[in-house]
């Protein structure tokens, strides 16, 4: 079995602000489904949206080799789609996966592990698809050797200008196959190797766990050039890493998001570090939200699940949306993935249910608004908040009238005296509601 406890880490690309000020929120109810298993499926699913909007989630079948790698479709709103089998010929059932969108469009995969159809080759190895995903083709190139292939986290990243950097235990190399960069002092102790380009310097930043006991979260500037390494340390490490990663959109920065056994943290490479909750977490993950948000999500071995976002200066947070995993579950969170390009974040919990073993299961999680309505003599003015940014043109109703936020955020009507209720909808959030009063 297991350790109860792990270390988890992610990677986003963000802003230089970060001051994390969430506030407890009501539960929300999420709908569950599972997506991976039965039987021990494996530990990393590769997570990419295309330009149509479109979540291809990659995730291996696990258990007995060999093994079988889908792609499993999901659309903006969340809901299943299609299903493509990549391969059913995988000799690594707990193999790291690791998805790119490519600049001509293109899907490019990286799996951990060995395959028979081109060679008996172990190591890391890459297949393409069409935007679509409808088919999968196996490229001859391996690389990383044995350790490669029985990483069970690896990573991959663009460049700036569209170069393919991956990275396994601790180790990095751009190109395919990939030239070498010099290995990390903690590279020969590191599980796993999570990569992010920041999207202002295009500095690629390598993370991972380090340590056969105590350890640490390992982070250092790999391209162009090393940068300064860091150590975060944590003394709860157990054995265990995975990752949910993805740039900022359209800001500079690279966040690494991890939990331990006091707290969940939040830290940006060349910055500070800052404690999001306290308490026994076991997983951690961070992924970019549209405008510059981030969301991040923890949890707990107690089969609960914290998600918040970020306003679009990564500098404060929504309510946190406290969720419960699915009943059937046992023995807590394991792992967490995310992706939230779309504006809504999709989460990946990995947790074991009694019928079917280890495997991934699926939420789509709407973001929070904030409303507040401030009542005057004969009118009121509602104002509708995402993380303290302002949201335009929220649809509001107030005693049957229909309303519209400017671009302050902020709607004004006129009312009789008297006590009102207000709700906000707006597409990609959860709705609101206020009450107030008019003299």
């Amino acid at each position: 079995m297991r350790p109860a406890h792990r270390v988890r880490i992610a990677l986003v690309l963000a802003a230089a602000a970060l001051a994390v000020g969430v506030v407890a929120a009501a539960p929300a109810a999420p709908s569950w489904t599972r997506l991976s298993g039965p039987n021990n499926a494996g530990d990393q699913l590769g997570l990419a949206r295309t330009p149509d909007g479109t979540l291809h989630v990659i995730w291996n079948r696990g258990n007995k080799t060999p093994s079988s790698i889908f792609d499993t479709r999901f659309s903006p709103s969340g809901s299943r789609q299609a299903t493509t089998t990549v391969t059913s010929h995988w000799d690594g059932a707990k193999g790291g996966l690791a998805l790119l969108v490519m600049p001509d469009k293109t899907l490019r995969l990286f799996a951990a592990g060995g395959h028979s159809s081109a060679t008996s080759s172990s190591g890391i190895s890459t297949f393409t698809a069409p935007a679509s995903g409808a088919s999968w083709t196996l490229q001859p190139e391996v690389w990383g050797g044995a350790v490669a292939g029985a990483s069970g986290i690896i990573g991959a990243t663009l460049t700036k200008d569209g170069q393919v950097v991956t990275g396994w235990r601790g180790t990095a190399g751009e190109g395919l196959p990939p030239s070498s960069i010099p290995q990390n002092a903690y590279a020969a102790d590191q599980l796993g190797t999570h990569l992010a380009t920041d999207a202002g310097s295009g500095a690629v930043v390598l993370a991972g766990v380090y340590g056969a006991g105590n350890g640490g979260v390992y982070v250092q500037q790999v391209l162009p050039g090393t940068g300064k390494a860091v150590v975060l340390p944590d003394n709860s490490y157990n054995n265990d890493v995975i990752t949910g990663e993805s740039p900022r959109i359209g800001a500079p920065g690279v966040f690494v998001a991890y939990a331990d056994t006091k707290a969940a943290r939040l830290y940006r490479y060349g910055g500070g570090s800052k404690t999001l909750a306290r308490g026994p977490f076991t997983s951690a993950t961070v992924c970019a939200g549209p405008g510059g948000r981030l969301w991040v999500a923890w949890g707990d071995s107690k089969d609960e699940l914290f998600v918040t976002r970020s306003n679009r200066a990564a500098g404060g947070f929504e309510p946190v949306q406290k969720l419960t995993l699915p009943q059937q579950t046992t023995n807590g969170l394991r792992f967490l993935q995310c992706e939230g390009s779309a504006g809504p974040v999709d989460v990946f919990a990995q947790v074991a249910d009694k019928a079917n073993g280890l495997g991934f299961w699926h939420a789509h999680v709407l973001a929070q608004l904030s409303l507040r309505a401030q009542g005057a003599k004969g009118k009121a003015t509602i104002s509708g908040r995402d993380a303290g940014d302002p949201v335009a043109g929220l649809a509001i109703t107030v005693a049957g009238r229909h309303l519209k936020t400017d671009t302050k955020g902020q709607a004004t009507i006129t009312l009789r005296p008297g006590s009102y209720s207000a709700t906000a909808t707006a597409a990609g959030y959860a709705p609101a509601s206020t009450r107030f009063s008019v003299r």
